[in-house]
C-alpha cells in the first residue's frame, strides 16, 4: 500500500466509520457487530486502489459494508444448518471434541447396524426417527394400519436395540481379550 493509500484509508475510517458501524449495527446483532465492521475495513483495506472518488465513497463502502453484513448472513444460516444436523444425531456445539467423536462413533455404528435391519424395519425406523412422523403419517406413508405401524416399529426397535448390544459385547470382548491373554492385569 502507498502513503496515499495508507491516507486515503485513514482519513475514510475516521470520516465514515460511525456511518458504517451504524449501517452495520442495523443489520447485525450487538455481540458481533465490531467483527462485522472490523471485516468491512478489512475489504475497504484490500481494496482501498478501488475507492472512487469523494462523492461516491460513502455508497461505495455501504456496498462493501452490504457485501460483508450478506456474507456474515449466510455464513451464520451454514452454521445454524449444522448445528441443527449435529444436534439432530445427539452432537452439541457445547459437547467437548473427544465426546463429539465418541458420539459420532456411536451414530456410525448405529448406522452400521440399521443397514443390517431388512429394508420393512429401516424404513419404518427412518420415518419415525429421522423424517419425525407420528404413526398415523407413517401409516399414511406406507399405506397400513396404524395398529400395525405401532407394532411394526416396535420390533424393529427391538431389533435394533438387540444388534447393537451384541455389537457392544463382542467389542467389549475384543478388548477384554488382550488382558485375559497375558493372563490377566495385575
Amino acid at each position: 500500500m502507498s502513503p496515499n493509500e495508507a491516507a486515503l484509508f485513514a482519513s475514510l475510517y475516521e470520516e465514515h466509520q460511525r456511518h458504517v458501524y451504524a449501517y452495520c449495527r442495523r443489520r447485525v446483532t450487538a455481540d458481533i457487530v465490531d467483527d462485522v465492521v472490523a471485516d468491512v475495513y478489512l475489504a475497504v483495506w484490500r481494496r482501498i486502489s478501488d475507492a472512487p472518488t469523494a462523492d461516491g465513497i460513502r455508497p461505495w463502502l455501504y456496498r462493501i459494508a452490504y457485501l460483508v453484513t450478506s456474507n456474515h448472513w449466510r455464513g451464520a444460516s451454514r452454521r445454524r444448518k449444522l448445528e441443527s444436523k449435529l444436534e439432530s444425531i445427539g452432537v452439541s456445539s457445547g459437547v467437548s471434541i473427544p465426546d463429539q467423536i465418541i458420539v459420532r462413533e456411536e451414530v456410525r455404528e448405529a448406522l452400521q447396524i440399521l443397514e443390517r435391519l431388512n429394508s420393512n424395519d429401516r424404513e419404518i425406523i427412518k420415518l419415525s426417527v429421522w423424517e419425525e412422523l407420528s404413526n398415523p403419517e407413517i401409516s399414511a406413508v406406507l399405506q397400513i394400519d396404524e395398529n400395525t405401524v405401532r407394532q411394526r416399529l416396535f420390533r424393529a426397535k427391538k431389533r435394533l436395540t438387540r444388534e447393537y448390544e451384541q455389537r457392544l459385547e463382542q467389542r467389549l470382548e475384543k478388548s477384554a481379550a488382550p488382558a485375559a491373554q497375558k493372563g490377566g492385569e495385575r
